[in-house]
């Protein structure tokens, strides 16, 4: 059961009426999925296409419509390198009106709940199975990650290809399958946005809807691009550490200029453009709330502004000519201060160091500080709860030492502030490690002390290789640290022994 299926909600049971399967139109087989644009279109992807020489369209989102025929009108095959691969099919039978998809763009951020629904192939589930999911990070150039909400559910998986992946909250359609991993236990899968598959085919541009990000008018890329200013550089490395969490810089003067040839270039080699760059000369707060909402792809009723205090994803937003709005204080305060609560990162331009504005600016960069500080301080609590082991007690010494320095020059410690992060994180995932370790360690000694129940059971209990093989492993399951391969190894050999004396019946 997906979020919001069932009698309400934007994708009701039945209301995604847009899905449609895709068949060999000669041996019947279903190829994957797609997504239906409007009365004769469907976007899919290339290697589900490609994949036979005439291809079937099944609408299963409107029961008892016929299948259609369908040819490819447009296509970028896959590259290999994580690039392309999608298609435009056209039905040959038109469909009735007010069916087509809202294909959204939409800046896609961690933790985005999101569902699909698919064939997997070999399962004899032509009916298709549902997915959930939420968004992760890029992969590669043009992918994003996909991970399973959890263990037990189904997992994206071949046959799901050219699925439209739609925001639970919305309904609208963020982009569509193109890869799995083929790892049950991985849950993971990759999706293409819409705005990538706009930019392989651009006539899928009249279905799209949703704010495109950065204007390309206002952020022009320089005319020679091989010798960058030095400030270039490091704010395009600013924008493009989104792992680093909630924080905010400031660009004074003639710095605009760096920073808009920034934004401009911020998508050479792997690292995407900024989820919002946005000119807001002469605007209101309401104004950049709408594009700010939009460009999340939030549903909202009414105020944009309440909408954005509500809460948006950990964007990554360029905010140029604060101090040419019309009320900066109402902005900062009003919009900019709750997104950098949620964790939003911030580039604030303005014309003077002694614009309008620029001094509650300074004091949300400073409160971004303080607030990770205080995120480390309950994160590091976590671990001395857990065990006040050397490295946790190291990090809250170190933390200490951070909040000093901060109260004397915040700017210096927010440079600091993500390297500490991933101390932190290294810590914690040893830590969680370790926890797996032990857990399975568990597990192998259950298993060895019901293995060593059957042989005595059996009696066995004085067999001398048995013996033996049971003395070595309960041995390495004692060691610290422990070998868990070692320990896996003699596990399976005791058991292995076990199972053929008792087989042959052999005497104690």
């Amino acid at each position: 059961m997906i979020a919001g299926e069932g009698d309400t909600g934007p994708f009701a049971h039945g209301a995604e009426r847009w899905r449609v399967r895709v068949r060999d139109r000669g041996g019947g087989e279903v190829l994957g999925a797609g997504v239906l644009l409007d009365r004769e279109h469907v976007l899919t992807c290339a290697h589900v296409a490609l994949a036979a020489e005439a291809l079937a369209v099944d609408l299963v989102g409107l029961p008892g419509a016929p299948t259609s025929d369908a040819r490819i009108v447009a296509h970028v095959p896959p590259d290999g390198d994580d690039r392309g691969d999608v298609a435009v099919l056209k039905l040959a039978t038109r469909q009735p009106a007010g069916l087509g998809a809202t294909l959204r763009r939409a800046a896609l951020t961690w933790d985005r709940p999101v569902h699909t629904h698919g064939y997997p192939h070999g399962q004899g589930l032509d009916i298709g199975v549902w997915a959930r999911m939420t968004l992760a990070a890029w992969a590669g150039s043009e992918w994003l990650q996909m991970n399973r909400r959890s263990p037990g559910e189904q997992r994206v998986r071949a046959g799901f290809s050219g699925s439209g992946v739609a925001d639970d909250a919305t309904g609208d359609v963020l982009g569509i399958v193109v890869s799995e991993y083929t790892d049950d236990d991985a849950g993971l899968a990759w999706m293409m946005p819409v705005a990538t598959i706009e930019a392989h085919l651009p006539l899928v541009s009249q279905w799209a809807v949703g704010d495109r990000g950065v204007d390309p008018d206002r952020f022009p890329a320089p005319a020679d691009s091989t010798h960058l200013a030095e400030r270039v550089r490091e704010i395009m490395a600013w924008l493009s550490r989104r792992e680093d969490g909630a924080a905010v810089l400031i660009v004074v003067g003639g710095e605009r200029t760096d920073l808009r040839h920034a934004v401009a270039l911020s998508s050479v080699g792997d690292s995407p453009d900024p989820d919002l760059a946005l000119d807001v000369e002469g605007l209101t707060v309401e104004e950049v709330s709408r594009r700010i909402v939009d460009r999340a792809g939030l549903a909202t009723d009414g105020s944009s502004t309440r909408r954005v205090q509500a809460g948006t994803p950990p964007m990554t937003v360029v905010v140029d000519g604060v101090d040419q709005t019309d009320e900066p204080q109402a902005l900062l305060d009003e919009v900019f201060e709750p997104m950098v609560r949620h964790g939003a990162r911030l580039v604030f331009s303005f014309d003077q160091d002694d614009s309008a504005g620029i001094d509650a600016a300074r004091a949300l960069a400073r409160a971004a500080v303080t607030g990770r500080l205080d995120g480390f301080a309950e994160r590091i609590a976590v671990l001395l709860a857990d065990s006040p082991d050397t490295d946790a007690s190291r990090l809250r010494i170190a933390l200490s030492g951070l909040r000093r320095a901060a109260a004397a020059d915040w700017t210096l410690v927010a440079e600091r502030l993500p390297r500490f992060d991933r101390a932190i994180t290294r810590v914690e995932s040893g830590r969680a490690d370790a926890r797996q370790v032990a857990e399975a360690m568990s597990d192998l000694r259950g298993q060895l002390e019901g293995w060593k129940a059957k042989a005595g059971d059996g009696g066995l209990a004085e067999h001398i290789g048995s013996a033996t093989a049971y003395r070595r492993a309960h041995a390495l399951l004692a060691a610290d640290p422990v070998d868990g391969d070692a320990v896996r190894e003699a596990v399976k050999e005791y058991q292995d022994l076990v199972r053929r004396a008792l087989a042959k019946g052999e005497p104690g």
